[in-house]
């Protein structure tokens, strides 16, 4: 019964790695006509996730092949070491998703982003959806792909350590093809890096941790788009009378300068005072 559920799942994530791209193309599609298909791929992830990982712990129940501590499921016991990697790497993920905020601002266009552009939300709704994307892709996909495939590797087929960890970071960055090349070497650096901090604790706790803060950096801090760049009304030139040098032309002002338009309109004014009982007549000027 292990087995067969083992390679049941295996199978669905190469069917849905193999489907990513085709998937990721038709969503486009269709979120161009209906903006709701973005929340209605939230819901569908959010469910599929957490099927996926209640077949891991049905595996973890009956199967005397598996134990809970293989599986990733106890506390972190790195003797301070996986503490320390992982501060760093929050610290890191923070810094580095700030400084792509900031460019993104400022109109820089970053190739990596346009793979996720889509599922980024874009309304107060939403987001709140992307939380829950967040918390659902941090756990299940680390019970999954680093804590099931690692310890079915190790303990159901007799992989070493380090070809079981492989395996199972491969199959993580399969699923991410959706996002493209730079997208899936993204998802295979911090991959990695969640899979050594995963092997040094003992436990998913941390990995945990780190992907979800990960996912909610990315749906919610980094903007989908890089603004449009900003311009400046710097050719507006300043009177002869108020700041050029002497001798040197000043450059005219655009017609649409606040000092040209104020030249233009004129109120209008009485030729001549008006008699008592009389209706004024006022006179534009060059008319």
């Amino acid at each position: 019964m292990t087995h067969i559920l083992v390679a049941a799942m295996l199978i669905d994530m190469l069917i849905g790695a193999g489907r990513g791209v085709r998937y990721r193309d038709r969503f486009v599609q269709q979120l161009a006509t209906e903006p709701r298909q973005r929340i209605r791929f939230y819901r569908v992830l959010i469910v599929r996730s957490w099927i996926g990982a209640a077949a891991v712990a049905l595996l973890a129940f009956i199967s005397t092949d598996l134990s809970r501590a293989g599986l990733g499921w106890t506390w972190p016991n790195g003797d301070g070491i996986d503490y320390l990697l992982a501060g760093w790497l929050l610290v890191t993920m923070a810094v580095g998703a700030l400084r792509l905020r900031h460019r993104m601002r400022r109109g820089h266009v970053v190739p990596g982003r346009a793979g996720t552009t889509p599922i980024v939300p874009r309304t107060a709704h939403e987001r709140r959806w992307a939380v829950g994307v967040a918390l659902t892709a941090g756990i299940t996909e680390e019970v999954v792909y680093r804590g099931l495939l690692i310890a079915v590797g190790t303990q159901l087929y007799g992989l070493p350590l380090a070809v079981a960890a492989a395996a199972g970071l491969a199959l993580f960055v399969a699923a991410h093809t959706y996002q493209g090349r730079l997208g899936m070497v993204g998802s295979a650096i911090l991959g990695g890096l969640f899979t050594a901090v995963y092997l040094i604790s003992g436990s998913l706790l941390l990995a945990i941790l780190l992907h979800v803060c990960q996912d909610l950096l990315a749906l919610l801090l980094i903007p989908a788009h890089p603004s449009a760049p900003q311009t400046t009304n710097d050719a507006v030139a300043v009177p002869a009378a108020e700041g050029a040098h002497q001798g040197e032309p000043a450059a005219p002002a655009p017609q649409s300068h606040p000092r040209v338009m104020a030249a233009r309109i004129r109120p209008p004014h009485p030729t001549a005072p008006p008699r008592e009982g009389s209706v004024s007549r006022l006179r534009w000027p060059g008319a």
